[in-house]
Protein backbone atom coordinates (compact mmCIF):
# COMPACT_ATOMS: atom_id res chain seq x y z
CA UNK A 1 0.00 0.00 0.00
CA UNK A 2 1.44 3.33 -1.06
CA UNK A 3 1.94 6.03 1.49
CA UNK A 4 0.11 9.23 0.66
CA UNK A 5 2.47 12.10 0.00
CA UNK A 6 2.29 14.79 2.66
CA UNK A 7 2.30 18.31 1.22
CA UNK A 8 3.54 20.97 3.59
CA UNK A 9 1.64 23.81 1.87
CA UNK A 10 3.64 26.57 3.55
CA UNK A 11 3.31 30.18 2.51
CA UNK A 12 4.96 33.56 2.92
CA UNK A 13 3.30 36.69 4.31
CA UNK A 14 5.26 39.82 3.41
CA UNK A 15 4.62 43.33 4.72
CA UNK A 16 6.59 46.00 2.85
CA UNK A 17 6.81 49.28 4.75
CA UNK A 18 8.79 52.41 4.06
CA UNK A 19 11.42 51.47 6.65
CA UNK A 20 11.21 47.68 7.01
CA UNK A 21 10.14 44.53 5.21
CA UNK A 22 8.64 41.95 7.58
CA UNK A 23 8.55 38.38 6.30
CA UNK A 24 6.46 35.69 8.02
CA UNK A 25 6.57 31.99 7.16
CA UNK A 26 3.38 30.00 7.88
CA UNK A 27 2.82 26.23 7.92
CA UNK A 28 -0.13 24.18 6.65
CA UNK A 29 -1.93 24.73 9.98
CA UNK A 30 -1.71 28.48 9.40
CA UNK A 31 0.72 28.86 12.29
CA UNK A 32 3.63 31.24 11.93
CA UNK A 33 6.88 29.29 12.20
CA UNK A 34 9.25 32.25 11.97
CA UNK A 35 9.49 35.89 11.01
CA UNK A 36 12.22 38.23 9.87
CA UNK A 37 12.57 42.02 9.82
CA UNK A 38 14.72 43.50 7.04
CA UNK A 39 15.53 47.04 5.94
CA UNK A 40 13.53 48.27 2.96
CA UNK A 41 15.90 48.84 0.03
CA UNK A 42 14.23 50.21 -3.06
CA UNK A 43 17.07 49.23 -5.41
CA UNK A 44 17.09 45.49 -4.65
CA UNK A 45 17.08 43.28 -7.74
CA UNK A 46 14.97 40.25 -8.60
CA UNK A 47 17.91 38.00 -7.81
CA UNK A 48 18.63 39.68 -4.46
CA UNK A 49 15.03 39.19 -3.35
CA UNK A 50 14.99 35.62 -4.65
CA UNK A 51 18.21 34.66 -2.90
CA UNK A 52 16.90 36.27 0.30
CA UNK A 53 13.80 34.04 0.28
CA UNK A 54 15.81 30.93 -0.56
CA UNK A 55 18.20 31.77 2.29
CA UNK A 56 15.27 31.96 4.72
CA UNK A 57 14.01 28.57 3.55
CA UNK A 58 17.49 27.04 3.68
CA UNK A 59 17.97 28.36 7.22
CA UNK A 60 14.74 26.61 8.24
CA UNK A 61 15.56 23.43 6.31
CA UNK A 62 12.59 23.87 3.96
CA UNK A 63 12.52 23.13 0.24
CA UNK A 64 11.21 25.63 -2.26
CA UNK A 65 8.68 23.05 -3.47
CA UNK A 66 7.02 23.17 -0.04
CA UNK A 67 5.93 26.79 -0.59
CA UNK A 68 2.45 26.95 -2.11
CA UNK A 69 2.04 30.71 -2.27
CA UNK A 70 2.64 34.18 -0.88
CA UNK A 71 0.66 37.29 0.01
CA UNK A 72 2.17 40.77 -0.01
CA UNK A 73 1.07 44.07 1.50
CA UNK A 74 3.09 46.99 0.14
CA UNK A 75 3.21 50.76 0.53
CA UNK A 76 6.34 50.95 -1.67
CA UNK A 77 4.96 50.37 -5.19
CA UNK A 78 8.31 50.84 -6.93
CA UNK A 79 9.53 47.45 -5.69
CA UNK A 80 6.28 45.50 -6.14
CA UNK A 81 7.01 44.17 -9.63
CA UNK A 82 10.58 43.22 -8.68
CA UNK A 83 9.27 41.23 -5.74
CA UNK A 84 6.60 39.56 -7.87
CA UNK A 85 9.16 38.47 -10.44
CA UNK A 86 11.49 37.17 -7.71
CA UNK A 87 8.75 34.86 -6.40
CA UNK A 88 8.02 33.66 -9.93
CA UNK A 89 11.67 33.03 -10.82
CA UNK A 90 12.87 31.41 -7.60
CA UNK A 91 9.76 29.75 -6.14
CA UNK A 92 7.53 29.39 -9.21
CA UNK A 93 4.59 31.13 -7.55
CA UNK A 94 2.61 34.25 -8.41
CA UNK A 95 2.10 36.16 -5.13
CA UNK A 96 -1.19 37.75 -4.17
CA UNK A 97 -0.98 41.50 -3.55
CA UNK A 98 -3.37 43.20 -1.15
CA UNK A 99 -5.36 45.72 -3.16
CA UNK A 100 -8.60 46.43 -4.97
CA UNK A 101 -10.84 43.38 -5.34
CA UNK A 102 -9.33 41.29 -2.56
CA UNK A 103 -11.85 39.57 -0.28
CA UNK A 104 -11.38 41.03 3.18
CA UNK A 105 -14.71 40.98 5.03
CA UNK A 106 -14.27 44.73 5.60
CA UNK A 107 -16.70 47.22 4.05
CA UNK A 108 -14.69 50.30 3.10
CA UNK A 109 -16.66 53.50 3.71
CA UNK A 110 -14.13 56.05 2.43
CA UNK A 111 -14.93 58.78 -0.09
CA UNK A 112 -12.49 57.07 -2.46
CA UNK A 113 -11.79 53.44 -1.47
CA UNK A 114 -8.91 53.30 -3.98
CA UNK A 115 -6.93 55.61 -1.69
CA UNK A 116 -6.88 53.07 1.13
CA UNK A 117 -3.34 51.87 1.85
CA UNK A 118 -2.79 48.12 1.83
CA UNK A 119 -1.26 48.24 5.31
CA UNK A 120 -4.36 49.91 6.76
CA UNK A 121 -6.67 47.27 5.30
CA UNK A 122 -4.41 44.48 6.58
CA UNK A 123 -4.37 46.04 10.06
CA UNK A 124 -8.16 46.27 10.06
CA UNK A 125 -8.48 42.62 9.01
CA UNK A 126 -6.00 41.55 11.69
CA UNK A 127 -7.77 43.52 14.42
CA UNK A 128 -11.27 42.31 13.53
CA UNK A 129 -10.12 38.69 13.29
CA UNK A 130 -8.50 38.72 16.76
CA UNK A 131 -10.46 41.31 18.76
CA UNK A 132 -13.90 42.84 19.08
CA UNK A 133 -15.40 45.60 16.98
CA UNK A 134 -15.62 48.53 17.18
CA UNK A 135 -11.85 48.94 17.25
CA UNK A 136 -9.32 51.70 16.77
CA UNK A 137 -6.03 50.52 15.24
CA UNK A 138 -2.94 52.66 15.90
CA UNK A 139 0.08 51.75 13.79
CA UNK A 140 3.31 53.58 14.62
CA UNK A 141 6.05 53.40 12.02
CA UNK A 142 7.38 55.87 9.45
CA UNK A 143 3.92 57.39 9.74
CA UNK A 144 1.50 57.02 12.63
CA UNK A 145 -1.97 56.03 11.46
CA UNK A 146 -5.22 55.72 13.37
CA UNK A 147 -8.04 53.79 11.70
CA UNK A 148 -11.51 53.08 13.05
CA UNK A 149 -13.62 50.01 12.22
CA UNK A 150 -17.18 50.06 13.58
CA UNK A 151 -19.32 47.22 14.94
CA UNK A 152 -20.52 46.38 11.40
CA UNK A 153 -16.91 45.84 10.22
CA UNK A 154 -17.09 49.07 8.24
CA UNK A 155 -13.79 50.86 7.72
CA UNK A 156 -14.74 54.45 8.51
CA UNK A 157 -11.40 56.28 8.18
CA UNK A 158 -9.04 57.85 10.67
CA UNK A 159 -6.00 60.10 10.96
CA UNK A 160 -2.41 60.20 9.67
CA UNK A 161 0.52 61.83 11.46
CA UNK A 162 4.32 61.64 11.18
CA UNK A 163 5.95 58.73 12.98
CA UNK A 164 8.18 59.49 15.95
CA UNK A 165 11.48 58.95 14.18
CA UNK A 166 10.24 60.73 11.05
CA UNK A 167 9.31 63.85 13.01
CA UNK A 168 12.39 64.00 15.20
CA UNK A 169 14.82 63.25 12.35
CA UNK A 170 13.39 66.25 10.52
CA UNK A 171 13.62 68.38 13.69
CA UNK A 172 17.28 67.48 14.23
CA UNK A 173 18.08 68.18 10.56
CA UNK A 174 16.56 71.66 10.88
CA UNK A 175 17.94 72.60 14.31
CA UNK A 176 21.73 72.78 14.35
CA UNK A 177 22.20 72.53 18.13
CA UNK A 178 20.07 69.43 18.64
CA UNK A 179 21.66 65.99 18.69
CA UNK A 180 20.30 62.76 17.29
CA UNK A 181 19.27 60.32 20.03
CA UNK A 182 17.98 56.77 20.14
CA UNK A 183 14.97 55.46 22.03
CA UNK A 184 15.63 54.88 25.71
CA UNK A 185 13.17 54.34 28.51
CA UNK A 186 12.46 57.56 30.38
CA UNK A 187 10.80 58.11 33.75
CA UNK A 188 10.78 61.92 34.06
CA UNK A 189 8.82 64.27 31.86
CA UNK A 190 11.23 67.11 32.71
CA UNK A 191 14.56 66.52 31.00
CA UNK A 192 17.73 68.04 32.42
CA UNK A 193 19.87 67.94 29.29
CA UNK A 194 19.30 68.02 25.53
CA UNK A 195 19.23 64.25 25.15
CA UNK A 196 16.73 63.75 27.98
CA UNK A 197 14.53 66.57 26.68
CA UNK A 198 14.36 65.02 23.20
CA UNK A 199 13.59 61.59 24.63
CA UNK A 200 10.85 63.08 26.82
CA UNK A 201 9.32 64.62 23.71
CA UNK A 202 9.60 61.34 21.83
CA UNK A 203 7.96 59.24 24.52
CA UNK A 204 5.67 61.48 26.60
CA UNK A 205 4.88 63.89 23.78
CA UNK A 206 3.68 61.11 21.49
CA UNK A 207 1.85 59.32 24.32
CA UNK A 208 0.01 62.54 25.13
CA UNK A 209 -0.98 62.92 21.48
CA UNK A 210 -2.22 59.31 21.33
CA UNK A 211 -4.15 59.62 24.61
CA UNK A 212 -5.64 62.91 23.46
CA UNK A 213 -6.69 61.49 20.09
CA UNK A 214 -8.30 58.47 21.79
CA UNK A 215 -10.27 60.89 23.98
CA UNK A 216 -11.48 62.74 20.90
CA UNK A 217 -12.44 59.52 19.13
CA UNK A 218 -14.42 58.39 22.19
CA UNK A 219 -16.21 61.75 22.40
CA UNK A 220 -17.26 61.33 18.77
CA UNK A 221 -17.85 57.58 18.55
CA UNK A 222 -18.34 56.11 22.03
CA UNK A 223 -16.45 53.13 23.46
CA UNK A 224 -14.19 50.82 21.47
CA UNK A 225 -11.09 48.66 21.83
CA UNK A 226 -7.69 50.11 20.99
CA UNK A 227 -4.99 48.00 19.34
CA UNK A 228 -1.46 49.37 19.15
CA UNK A 229 1.06 47.99 16.66
CA UNK A 230 4.06 49.01 14.55
CA UNK A 231 7.82 49.14 14.89
CA UNK A 232 7.86 52.09 17.30
CA UNK A 233 4.83 51.13 19.41
CA UNK A 234 6.76 49.12 21.99
CA UNK A 235 8.50 52.26 23.24
CA UNK A 236 5.17 53.89 24.16
CA UNK A 237 2.77 51.24 25.34
CA UNK A 238 3.58 51.29 29.07
CA UNK A 239 3.42 55.10 29.26
CA UNK A 240 -0.08 55.46 27.82
CA UNK A 241 -2.92 56.41 30.17
CA UNK A 242 -5.57 54.62 28.11
CA UNK A 243 -5.86 50.85 28.20
CA UNK A 244 -4.62 49.47 24.89
CA UNK A 245 -3.80 46.05 23.43
CA UNK A 246 -0.23 45.89 22.17
CA UNK A 247 0.07 43.47 19.24
CA UNK A 248 3.35 43.54 17.34
CA UNK A 249 2.10 40.68 15.13
CA UNK A 250 -1.11 42.35 13.95
CA UNK A 251 -0.21 42.76 10.28
CA UNK A 252 1.02 39.18 10.00
CA UNK A 253 -2.33 38.06 11.44
CA UNK A 254 -4.14 40.21 8.90
CA UNK A 255 -2.09 38.86 5.99
CA UNK A 256 -2.66 35.28 7.13
CA UNK A 257 -6.42 35.87 7.32
CA UNK A 258 -6.46 37.43 3.85
CA UNK A 259 -4.44 34.55 2.41
CA UNK A 260 -6.88 32.01 3.81
CA UNK A 261 -9.90 33.98 2.49
CA UNK A 262 -8.49 34.40 -1.00
CA UNK A 263 -6.19 31.42 -1.66
CA UNK A 264 -7.81 28.55 0.22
Amino acid sequence: MKKQKVVNDMYFCVDIGNSNIVVGLFDNNDQKTSDYRLSTKRNMTIDEFGIMFLSILNFKGIKGDDIEGAIISSVVPEIDNTLREAFKKYLNIDPLFVGQGIKSGINIKLDNPKQLGADLLVGAVGATSKYHEPVLIIDIGTAMTMTYVNEKKEFMGGAIMPGIHTAFSNLIDKASKLEDVSYEDVSNVVGHNTKDCIQSGMIFGWCSMIDGMIDRYKEELGEFEVVLTGGEARHLVKHLKHKVIYDDDLLMEGLKTLYIKNKR
